[in-house]
């Protein structure tokens, strides 16, 4: 938005600087693991700022992702969880074991995902873009042809693609519930 048309927009009677996040899931596994979403397509007097309301149960995660246009900060609201970051330039994971109110800050394009420790974490990821893309590394994996990664890496095609067989949509929060099921018989969470 133009500096003119914000202006236009901030002076109209009918200014709105309000928005209930319920009214805009991002993505919804079930009833504790979602994300609710807050851009300028939702409240379009924001400028470069977004969110994402994030809340999980123990063992969910935020996939594996990256925003080509847009730094984070994730900030603890509630329960426990591991932000783990790859710095590109050093290859080295960057592991956060983050609680209230404690933040993250994530560089604009690092690979970066979240896992909560405890049931109810509830988690903000605030953006410095209004409309923030991002690359979920499922869509990587289920889009690259396995015979590029047998070219590039040595890696059996045919295997790889049997082990990427159940990758069928975009996964955004996992894991898959035969897993989460494995998860909650007592299997532990390590970090």
């Amino acid at each position: 938005m133009s500096t003119d048309n914000m202006t236009a927009a901030l002076s109209s009677p009918s200014l709105n600087l309000s928005f209930d996040l319920r009214s805009a899931p991002f993505y919804q596994k079930n009833d504790q693991n979602f994300i609710l979403q807050q851009f300028q397509k939702q409240l379009p007097v924001m400028q470069n700022l977004g969110l994402l309301d994030i809340y999980l149960s123990r063992g969910n995660s935020v996939e594996a992702h990256w925003h080509p246009n847009a730094a984070e900060l994730v900030y603890v609201i509630q329960g426990e969880a591991v932000v783990s970051i790859l710095n590109p330039f050093t290859l080295q994971v960057l592991t956060y074991r983050v609680k209230p109110p404690q933040t993250v800050y994530i560089p604009m394009g690092w690979w970066h995902w979240e896992i909560a420790l405890t049931d109810r974490t509830h988690l903000l990821a605030i953006f410095d873009n209004s409309a923030a893309q991002t690359v979920f590394g499922s869509d990587v994996l289920r889009k690259t042809p396995p015979e590029v990664f047998q070219i590039i890496y040595g890696v059996n095609a045919a295997q790889l693609a049997e082990v990427l067989k159940p990758i069928t949509q975009t996964v955004i929060i996992g894991p898959p519930d035969a897993a989460q099921a494995q998860l909650q018989q007592g299997v532990p969470i390590q970090y």
